[in-house]
């Protein structure tokens, strides 16, 4: 009998200890979470208010981390950013990340619409909307190694015109990668329709494609304040178009230069996907065109069924083979 009882208080310690051990190693687990909750608003703050100063400025409205107990990750209740000296201006609406705790460097993350968007090159500012928006990345200490988004449906309308869509698209995604020194950069869309404003009044039926390409030193031009694209070179990998309800289209792939006069140089090779289809369609954009188009484009079909046609640019004049096809204007 004394035994028993023994055992019994023997077994009731070991239990006490147990749930001891368990509450201190929750206790510590969540002490060291919100420590890290705290450097993660912390450094996000400081890092914001590096960037603003410079004719820049950046905001996260509210910035906060969540995911408690297993995930953290930075909620704001808007985004915003401006280079005034640029011509560049981006604002949307909550964006979510979250990390797995045990790997705080592999983050995922939502952004809400709408979003307004200005570029120097556009004539007018851009509001963009979608179902949904994810992201993710692969930081490092510096730039991160990997960085991807996707959207879907699509929508872009003009800031200054009428709320007719001027793009819209099924899906787009894009993905940058380091190479090295490199920079790997593809840009992926299904379904891709313009507005007429946009083609010129030219009929253009739903657009799929994705363009693959690798930026020489293209992480040191990241680092650059101004987008300066002269005096740089790459890679075209792959940039193919194709109508959407067709296999109808063309692949292009080949170096690219362009000097510091901004005139381009690039040996290609472009390869038709069903040329006669491509023909019928052409035809139906340019009908005023039809007879040359057909034209050549059966003699093309001679070639086979996916012909492949060198093109040569040279400082901005366009030829394949001794043909010569116009000029491409400086890259500014």
């Amino acid at each position: 009998m004394p035994s028993r009882k023994r055992a019994k208080r023997s077994y009731s310690r070991r239990f006490f200890w147990l749930l001891m051990l368990i509450v201190v190693a929750v206790l510590a687990y969540t002490g060291a979470w919100y420590y890290a909750a705290n450097l993660l608003e912390t450094r996000t703050t400081a890092l914001i208010s590096g960037l603003n100063g410079d004719q820049r400025r950046a905001s996260c409205e509210e910035p906060s981390a969540r995911g408690y107990p297993f995930r953290i990750g930075l909620f704001c209740r808007s985004v915003f950013y401006e280079d005034a000296e640029n011509g560049i201006s981006l604002s949307a609406g909550n964006f979510r990340s979250a990390a797995q705790i045990y790997q705080p460097l592999r983050t995922v993350g939502e952004l809400d619409g709408p979003a307004r968007i200005a570029l120097p090159f556009m004539p007018a500012a851009l509001k963009a909307s979608w179902q949904n928006m994810r992201l993710s990345a692969r930081l490092t200490e510096k730039l991160p190694q990997r960085v991807s988004s996707e959207a879907q449906k699509l929508v872009l309308v003009s800031d200054e015109a009428t709320a007719e869509p001027i793009a819209e698209a099924d899906t787009l995604q894009t993905h940058m990668r380091r190479n090295e020194a490199d920079l790997d950069v593809a840009i992926v869309t299904s379904r891709l329709s313009l507005a007429p404003g946009i083609t010129g009044d030219v009929a253009i039926p739903p657009l799929s494609g994705e363009l693959l390409v690798s930026i020489d030193d293209g992480v040191a031009l990241l680092g650059e304040r101004a987008l300066q694209l002269r005096g740089r070179s790459g890679t075209i990998q792959s940039l193919s178009v194709k109508a959407a309800d067709s296999e109808a289209g063309m692949t292009l792939a080949g170096p690219v230069e362009i000097d510091t006069d901004g005139l381009i140089s690039a040996q290609f090779k472009v390869t038709l996907r069903e040329p006669q289809a491509i023909a019928q369609l052409a035809a139906q954009a340019f009908p005023e065109q039809r007879d040359q188009i057909r034209s050549v484009m059966a003699a093309l079909s001679s070639l086979g069924a996916a012909p492949t046609l060198p093109v040569t640019i040279r400082r901005g004049r366009v030829s394949i083979g001794f043909l010569p096809l116009g000029d491409i204007p400086p890259v500014q």
